[in-house]
């Protein structure tokens, strides 16, 4: 029995010592819980005569229980990601979408060219505009 409160105790420090902040985190602490609860199981099952088969019990339930537990873990995990996804995309719903603020007009310059001969060619006088300051977002 006290090979059973070992590995129960090394199951319980595990669990609430480790996060599950990650698919292999989750992973490795169902693993563990599974293989303990499993070794715990194969412990008590039908251990035969004088304990012949104890050993082999627990090493087939901690076998299976980290199996099962690690599935488990990886489906808590997938399960939780869902939610939090789900929740993210109600609250964007849910939200005012943004509105940018007003741009201000760029402020442009007027110039006058005079007419002018260049070679052999005649440039009547024109205006050309210039964008002195760009557009800017107006201060709220």
């Amino acid at each position: 029995m006290s090979q059973f409160k070992q590995i129960l105790s090394l199951v319980l420090a595990a669990a609430l010592s480790t996060s599950c902040s990650s698919r292999s985190k989750s992973i490795g602490l169902g693993s563990t819980l599974g293989a303990g609860m499993g070794a715990a199981i194969g412990g008590i099952i039908d251990p035969g005569r004088n304990g012949k088969y104890r050993t082999r019990n627990v090493i087939i339930g901690a076998s299976a229980g980290a199996i099962a537990g690690g599935f488990t873990g990886s489906s808590l995990f997938d399960q939780k990601e869902q939610e939090k996804e789900i929740e993210l995309l109600k609250a964007k719903r849910s939200a005012p979408a943004p509105t940018p603020p007003e741009l201000e007009k760029p402020k442009v310059e007027a110039r006058w060219v005079e007419s002018k001969v260049s070679g052999n060619r005649w440039i009547e006088g024109h205006y050309e505009y210039v964008i002195s300051e760009p557009t800017r977002w107006a201060a709220e």
